[in-house]
């Protein structure tokens, strides 16, 4: 006797491997047939049922001798944790041997649960050109899912959207996962990675008081669990938003039990983060000296791989020491970024900031509006960085002013205006 969720397996994989009911019943059986099927309105022979099985590539076999689903289930879930804790090299092996063994699997449920946790592993190892192939598969079987599935996809699309700077449609997307998270079961593990993620989201949206709230949300089951590097992740968090509404105090509080935590935990990159963190506060402040001498304690605990993060802090340090008339030292540390971004492509931002900064303490202003009006400007044009965009044509802008190019100034200021305004709908 064939099985009752048949119908619902050959949907899946025809849905999965993109096929049309014409396409799917070819030769074996009605159109209309076939949709009954799917949609267990009818029971099939077992031939019809072998046809079908062996045109969408399922082992019938296999089929028959059954699996463990809940063991399988409990594993995807294993390196679902190995994801989330960003521990990179375990998760890709584990990657490696599921996509080898899913293709023995034909359960929708395992199917779907690992195609979910797919994305959620390319987002981890960001591989962004890959996710929105997958996330289009998935969204195929979407009508299919349970509502665990569905809370997936909205909170993997919602990650993505972040990660691509569209931070509008990953609120849009986290709000519909946060619509099934408040009425389904989850655990405190899933709960707080997902509060953590709209605290960030809504911290590039700049509504910090939606920030806090999520980040003392994810803080609080965070600490219940003992899970101490998170726990420094949303304190580190927690700084960023009240720095960001002229709280220092909190500020300052929040980055030292992040760097207590640090300690802890023997995490010299967590503490890197965190004195980068008090160091623009300092700046914000204006304590530009003691901004300086958290910069250079940052760049002591990040690790020599993590060039973006050395550059970071080297490029606040650049803006911090602007402010004092200490020339040999600041063009010390411009030269010092321009070498390690030499050659490097991917690091181009870095390489025209420093560049800039150089111009600018050089006094040479002629060269300086070339490179901004010919090189600068139109690099960010092209890659539609409107944030970059506004801060070098405003910059120019000034520039242009200076040398009573009203005509041009006008034109770069109203660049810079409507690089901002488009920033602010994003």
């Amino acid at each position: 006797m064939v099985k009752t969720d048949v119908g619902k397996k050959i949907k899946f994989h025809r849905l999965n491997q993109n096929r049309t009911l014409e396409e799917t019943a070819d030769g074996i059986c009605s159109l209309s047939y076939l949709s009954k099927i799917e949609n267990g309105l009818t029971k099939s022979s077992e031939e019809i049922v072998r046809l079908l099985y062996n045109r969408l590539n399922i082992d019938y076999e296999v089929e028959e001798v059954g699996m463990d689903e809940d063991h399988v289930e409990q594993e995807l879930h294993e390196w679902y944790h190995m994801i989330i804790q960003r521990r990179s090299d375990q998760a890709t092996e584990q990657y490696l041997q599921f996509k080898q063994s899913m293709e023995q699997h034909s359960s929708p449920g395992i199917l779907a649960l690992f195609q979910l946790f797919e994305i959620r592993y390319q987002l981890l190892m960001r591989h962004l050109n890959e996710v929105p192939i997958l996330i289009e598969k998935v969204n195929r079987m979407k009508e299919m899912f349970e509502e665990k599935h569905q809370y997936y996809l909205y909170k993997f699309t919602g990650i993505y959207h972040h990660m691509s700077n569209q931070y509008r449609v990953a609120q849009e997307q986290f709000s519909k996962a946060m619509t099934i998270l408040n009425r389904s079961p989850m655990s405190d593990f899933e709960k707080s990675d997902i509060y953590f993620g709209i605290a960030i989201n809504e911290l590039r949206l700049l509504n910090i008081t939606l920030s806090i709230h999520y980040s003392r949300l994810a803080l609080d089951l965070y600490s219940i669990n003992f899970d101490f590097h998170r726990s420094a992740d949303c304190q580190i968090l927690l700084g960023i938003c009240y720095k960001r509404i002229h709280q220092f105090d909190q500020a300052e509080e929040a980055f030292h039990l992040a760097i207590k935590a640090a300690n802890h935990l023997q995490e010299p990159s967590l503490k890197g983060v965190a004195y980068q963190n008090l160091g623009e506060m300092y700046s914000a402040m204006g304590r530009n000296e003691e901004a300086i001498q958290h910069y250079e304690k940052s760049l002591v605990f990040k690790e020599n791989h993590n060039i973006k993060g050395k550059l970071t802090t080297i490029a606040s340090m650049v803006e911090a020491l602007f402010a004092f008339d200490e020339k040999a030292r600041l063009m010390e540390w411009i030269d010092r970024g321009i070498m390690m971004v030499e050659g490097k492509p991917d690091y181009q931002l870095f390489h025209y900031f420093f560049q800039v900064y150089k111009m600018r303490v050089e006094g040479d202003t002629i060269s300086l509006e070339h490179y901004l009006r010919e090189s600068v400007i139109p690099y960010f044009e092209g890659i539609d960085d409107r944030h970059y965009l506004a801060i070098y044509a405003e910059l120019l802008s000034q520039c242009l002013q200076a040398s009573k190019k009203y005509k041009d100034a006008c034109y770069y200021l109203s660049l810079a205006n409507d690089s901002y305004k488009q920033l602010s709908k994003t």
